[in-house]
Formats: structure tokens, C-alpha cells, sequence
């Protein structure tokens, strides 16, 4: 990719074992069934290992996918611990053909026959599933390097998961004592998210950061691609000039000079010095543009005979400047200095603009409507906020208290009053009580995706029941809002 890098996924494999490990413990690493005679299937037992070595662990670069069964357990085949990067949906089984495990298969087009199969499962189809979601992430961020694509894959991914482990597998008449069954094993053994010092989030053995999450991934990409400008810490903008440049005489197409800036927000005061030396000043026009277009007149050809033009202009004294104040900072602005009348002659040496921002701005709006959510209605509820600010946003806390029976049932957006939206909650939880908690825009990518937006107007959170039975209440709800300068 031009230099930036290409992402590798890598199938974790269906062995119910470690993909890297070193341990004093016998490991069975196969199923146990071969084909005898007449290709009938028979139990030969598992073969085992104490160590598991995978070259391209920790390989910049390449990432290791594991298996997630439609139960949202880890599928009993996958493989797991030290270098699992994600999981991502797929078939189930068991590994040994002892136990029946729940789970479904995935459908894919297989070119033969009926041309698609309602089974295509392991880490086989795991993994180009990831590939998929990673293309888009591409799409959505062309510039990202290969180790930012990865990222933006681990920080997004879903962490909820069910960490209930299968049973032993029972004996059988032709293996009546199955104690070879230790898989997973310690340290390995649980599937917690675990803090590993990284700062793409805690990491599971069995699930890696979690189960890969298209919507979240490439909403995370957009914001990575298009950032939020960031303000001047403090609290001004400058930049100078010290090009000298000739300025022709009587010549009204003049000369121009441009700077920079790059802090966010709207101008509250502009300063302008310039650094002219001419013969006579009364001969000089001198316009300051903005990012916008926007022209400010700031000297017309005043001070007859005078020397040099070496001043301060403040939007504070200088109407042309004064006009400009509300306008963005960021962008190119650019100095224009005419010479209107012949003889005299002169050249710019330098000039300086500085401008100042207002402070950060927190915007805190809550309501507690004890509103009803109507059951299995795709209308739901909508309730709406309103802010006033001419800023921007650059963080988001939203705080919900939802009590609700069977939080799968729900559907949680909070729209921006630009219109675009962040999906909060998607069906995820089963059977748990209650939403209630704290959603911020540093650990949810699509509240990170609205930082830049308007931060003033209406802002909109719909919940949605879409399940019959159970039922809830939308208790309360709080907005904290920073902008930026």
C-alpha cells in the first residue's frame, strides 16, 4: 500500500489448544477420530504436546483470528491464548464429536453443487469475515498504516461476549476415561478481559480484544481520518512571516504573502503587524484576507509623505480588522499590499497576525422523563435536549439509566443536531437488567465520530424495543458536552 504497510489475518486454527505455549502439561493438539476400515470413523485417541510454537506471533503486522459461535460463546474448536487478536462469528462444534454445542454456520457461495453451503465455520471463515470488516476500515481511513488499521480493529471490537466454559467431555464405551481433556489451560483457562498494558484495551485468551465490530471499526476510522482540530493550548493563535518581498510600483495587482494557522474555533480579537518600508505611505493599500475570503481593509493609502509602515493593527481600533472577528481561524491567510501611485517605492520585510479563541466551553444538559418505552415498537421514544454554543464538540459524555428486563430487546441512538448519529447500544446483553452507566467519546468510537459536529441545537436520544415481552422506562439522561475553541 504505497509504503503504509499490509495487514495480514492469520486463521488461529480448530484444535481446541494454544497457539503458543510451553508448558509441563500434555495438550491433546488433535480431534482422536481417523477412518478405519471402510471409512468408517474411529476413535483413535487425541495425540498431545507440551509445547506450541507459532513463528508469527507478535510478527508486525499479522493478527490471529479466532472463532465466535452465534451464542456469542468462544466455539469449542478455537484455538486460543498468547497472540489471538480478535474473534470474530462463525460455526460450532465440538472438538472431540462427544457433545452437542449450540451454534450456527455461516452461508457462503462454494462454486459446486447447490453453489453455497449453510456451514462454512471455523477460523477459516473467521478470519476472511475480519479481512472484510479491515477492508473497510482501509476505505474509510486510506491513509492509516497497517499497524493504525489494526488499532482502530482491537480498540473498536466488542468486549461483550459469554465467558461460560464447556463441560469435560463425557466418557464413552470406547474411551471411558477422557481425563486428556484439560483444554483451556492455565493461564489460559478463563476468558476474561484482562488488562495487558496496551493501549488498545484489555485482552481476552479465548477472544483477543474482542469480537471484531464493523459499524464501531470504521466510525472509529472516520474520526481517525477526519480529527477534530485541536486548539491552541493557549488559548491564542499566531504565526509571522519574515519574507522580504519587493513591491511594485504603481502596479495594482501588488504583491501577496500567506501563514498558517491551525487552532480551531472563531477569532474573538485579531492583532496585524506589518514591517514596510516605503518612501511615501500615503501610496500603500494594505487588505488582510481570511481563510473564509473575507477582506479587511486595514490601511488606504493614509500618512501622505511618511517613512515606513512599521505598525500594530488591532480588531479592537481597526475597522477592517473589527469585521472580521467571529470568522474561523484555521486555514491560510494571506497579507496584500498594493502600491497605487508611481515614483516611490518600497518592500515588505515581515508581518505577524495573532489571534485569540474563547475558552473551552462545558455544556451539561439532563433530563429524567420517567418515559415510558413502548414494547416491541420500532417507533420507540425520542427525547430532545437542546444546548446553546457556537462551538464545536470535542468530547462527549452521555449518562443513561434505562431499567429495563431484557436489555437485548433495545436499540439506543443519540443524534447530534447535524443530524448524524452514534449508535450507543445495539441489542447486546441477552437477558441482563438495566441500562444504566456512563458512555464516553475517548472508549466509544461513534461518540468519537461526532467530535467536530455543532455542539449547539437539539440533541436527540431515541431507545427502541424490538422484542415482544419484556418491557422498560427511560428513568434519565444527561449530556456533558466540551467544545472546543
Amino acid at each position: 500500500r504505497r509504503g503504509r504497510g499490509i495487514v495480514f489475518l492469520w486463521a488461529a486454527g480448530n484444535e481446541n489448544c494454544p497457539i503458543q505455549h510451553s508448558g509441563n502439561v500434555d495438550i491433546p493438539y488433535t480431534r482422536g477420530w481417523a477412518l478405519g476400515p471402510g471409512n468408517v470413523p474411529t476413535w483413535v485417541g487425541v495425540r498431545r504436546a507440551r509445547v506450541f510454537r507459532n513463528p508469527l506471533v507478535a510478527l508486525p503486522g499479522v493478527m490471529h483470528i479466532a472463532a465466535l459461535a452465534s451464542s456469542a460463546l468462544r466455539s469449542h474448536y478455537s484455538n486460543y491464548g498468547t497472540g489471538i487478536d480478535l474473534c470474530a462469528p462463525t460455526s460450532n462444534g465440538h472438538t472431540y464429536r462427544r457433545l452437542q454445542v449450540a451454534g450456527l454456520g455461516i452461508v457462503a457461495p462454494t462454486g459446486e453443487g447447490s453453489q453455497v453451503t449453510l456451514s462454512f465455520g471455523g477460523t477459516s471463515s473467521a478470519t476472511p469475515l475480519v479481512a472484510g470488516v479491515a477492508a473497510l476500515v482501509i476505505s474509510a481511513h486510506p491513509q492509516a498504516t497497517a499497524a493504525e488499521v489494526i488499532s482502530l480493529l482491537r480498540r473498536s471490537a466488542s468486549k461483550d461476549l459469554d465467558l461460560t466454559p464447556y463441560p469435560r467431555t463425557p466418557p464413552a464405551n470406547f474411551d471411558p476415561n477422557p481425563s486428556w481433556d484439560i483444554s483451556p489451560v492455565a493461564p489460559f483457562a478463563q476468558g476474561d478481559f484482562v488488562d495487558v498494558q496496551s493501549t488498545d484495551g484489555s485482552w481476552s485468551p479465548w477472544f483477543g480484544w474482542g469480537r471484531v465490530d464493523a459499524e464501531q471499526a470504521v466510525a472509529l476510522a472516520l474520526a481517525a481520518a477526519n480529527p477534530a482540530p485541536q486548539p491552541d493550548p493557549s488559548g491564542a493563535a499566531s504565526g509571522s512571516s519574515s519574507r522580504v518581498i519587493p513591491i511594485p510600483d504603481n502596479d495594482p495587482a501588488g504583491i501577496e504573502d500567506a501563514l498558517d494557522l491551525t487552532a480551531g474555533g472563531s477569532a474573538t480579537t485579531i492583532a496585524l503587524s506589518v514591517d514596510i518600508r516605503h518612501s511615501f505611505i500615503g501610496d500603500l493599500r494594505v487588505v488582510l484576507v481570511s481563510p473564509s475570503g473575507e477582506e479587511a481593509l486595514v490601511h488606504d493609502r493614509g500618512g501622505g509623505n511618511q517613512q515606513d509602515l512599521v505598525r500594530r493593527y488591532t480588531s479592537n481600533d481597526n475597522p477592517g480588522l473589527a469585521a472580521l472577528r467571529g470568522t474561523p481561524i484555521a486555514g491560510t491567510w494571506r497579507l496584500r499590499v498594493l502600491d497605487l501611485a508611481p515614483v516611490d517605492q518600497g518592500e515588505l520585510r515581515g508581518w505577524t497576525l495573532d489571534t485569540a479563541v474563547p475558552a473551552e466551553q462545558v455544556l451539561v444538559v439532563e433530563e429524567a422523563p420517567g418515559a415510558t418505552i413502548p414494547d416491541a415498537d420500532p417507533r420507540g421514544i425520542e427525547r430532545a435536549l437542546a444546548t446553546a454554543s457556537n462551538a464545536r464538540v470535542r468530547s462527549i459524555d452521555l449518562e443513561l439509566d434505562i431499567t429495563h428486563s431484557w436489555i437485548g430487546d433495545l436499540r439506543v441512538l443519540l443524534v447530534a443536531p447535524s443530524g448524524r448519529s452514534a449508535l450507543i447500544h445495539d441489542r447486546t446483553g441477552r437477558d441482563a437488567d438495566h441500562l444504566i452507566g456512563t458512555w464516553t467519546s475517548t472508549q466509544h468510537p461513534a461518540l468519537a465520530g461526532l467530535a467536530g459536529d455543532p455542539a449547539g441545537g437539539d440533541w436527540s436520544l431515541r431507545v427502541v424495543d424490538l422484542e415482544a415481552r419484556d418491557i422498560g422506562k427511560l428513568n434519565r439522561w444527561r449530556l456533558r458536552i466540551e467544545t472546543m475553541r
